[in-house]
């Protein structure tokens, strides 16, 4: 025998235990969507501004996105993050175990859909169109040999940041053929994997916005008191998402980029394009769709505010990724000290490159990298370090 179980969700005024319960109606989608965050995970940055308006991207309005990157061990909050991310846009979680034709298929399905337009020679007649969707794709636990034993899928991050830069070419089974895949989106993933600190991805780290997520117990007593939280009450505080019903939360989203809003999107972000915002070039050319998301949608007051909150999670990250820069780091360490042993002896900054492959097999040995790199990615960090080679030596400039 089987039984309706839904009826016992059901109150007198509607269904119990839905998102409706933590949601305010009279207040915006993004206020609700901040204060849902700021409830559910307790973080050790307060990033959840640069969260909401990364959840809140229009992708059909944007050209470039970065990926939101959230970090930590098991335990932390980031699968929470991604949960919030997938509920608000109506996705399932992609996981790592989906074939590539799968993920194709499921992004072309999402970012597609039909309105009904006016004919032009008669207003009160319709005719269906197909449009670009605003969507978004939410992984769970992608870690690095995934994009190892899946090089299709590193294309997809790879390319799908810039609109301009998004089509991928497949081989097709009819002999001569190739498809096109289109694979611009926004993108949340969450791992425990460091890969913004991994020289093996280091065109993908360049388009990261990266959330740090760490236990309560891990995370400083001032910072538990900013949140008005304590290791012994943060429980009793804690929104449990997974306790409501989210069926119809994606509506909210949907909707809430009407004609006018997406009018503001496209006037501020030509405003923020054409002047100088205080950023540098990388950092805008990636971060200008979501200035402009915070700034439409007033996560943030202004567009001086929205700049202030951007360069202080760049400073962040800059800090962050030059204390643990993994093989980066350990060259430049490894360097300096070399030019310091020439100065010394009156010699030419240099070094051989027998002396770097031997260096990098210690480092191996000693455990400091999880496993030896290639020599082009020695060579291309040596180059940005400002070293030339020439005859089987690194010389400096």
């Amino acid at each position: 025998m089987s039984f309706d179980y839904s009826v016992l969700y059901k109150s007198e005024d509607g269904i119990s235990n839905t998102w409706r319960e933590v949601y305010d109606e009279n207040s915006s989608l993004p206020e609700n969507l901040l204060c849902i965050l700021q409830s559910s995970v307790f973080l050790p940055h307060d990033f959840y501004d640069l969260i909401a308006a990364y959840f809140l991207l229009p992708s059909a309005l944007c050209n470039v996105v970065p990926y939101l990157f959230l970090h930590g061990q098991s335990g932390s909050g980031k699968s929470t993050l991604a949960k919030v991310a997938k509920h608000l846009h109506g996705v399932a979680f992609n996981s790592s175990s989906d074939t590539f034709a799968g993920i194709r298929n499921s992004l072309d399905q999402r970012r597609t859909t039909w309105v009904e337009m006016p004919l032009p020679e008669d207003s009160r007649r319709t005719y269906s169109k197909q449009v670009e969707k605003n969507t978004c794709m939410v992984w769970d636990d992608v870690d690095a040999s995934v994009f190892i034993n899946s090089p299709d899928l590193y294309r997809l991050f790879k390319f799908g940041y810039d609109r301009s830069t998004d089509k991928i070419t497949l081989s097709s089974k009819e002999v001569g053929q190739n498809l096109e895949f289109r694979c611009f989106c926004p993108k949340v993933f969450s791992t425990i994997s460091p890969l913004h600190l991994d020289d093996r991805f280091r065109e993908l780290k360049r388009r990261l916005i990266v959330i740090p997520c760490k236990r309560v117990e891990e995370i400083p007593e001032a910072r538990l008191s900013e949140m008005g939280i304590t290791v012994d009450n943060w429980q009793q505080k804690l929104l449990n998402i997974d306790a409501y019903d989210w069926s119809g939360f994606s509506k909210e989203f949907q909707a809430y980029w009407d004609l006018d809003k997406a009018q503001a999107f496209i006037e501020t972000r030509r405003e923020l394009t054409k002047s100088k915002v205080g950023l540098t070039s990388q950092q805008l050319a990636i971060s200008v769709d979501l200035l402009t998301t915070g700034i439409v949608a007033g996560i943030w007051e202004d567009r001086h505010h929205a700049v202030t909150r951007l360069k202080t999670y760049w400073d962040w990250f800059k800090s962050e990724t030059e204390q643990g820069a993994g093989l980066g780091q350990l060259l430049k360490s490894f360097l300096v000290s070399e030019i310091k042993s020439c100065q010394v002896s009156g010699r030419t900054p240099e070094v051989y490159s027998c002396s770097i492959r031997q260096q990098v097999k210690a480092w191996v040995e000693m455990g400091w990298l999880y496993e030896a790199p290639k020599g082009t990615i020695v060579r291309d960090l040596m180059y940005d370090l400002g070293w030339r080679f020439n005859e089987g030596k690194w010389r400096k400039g």
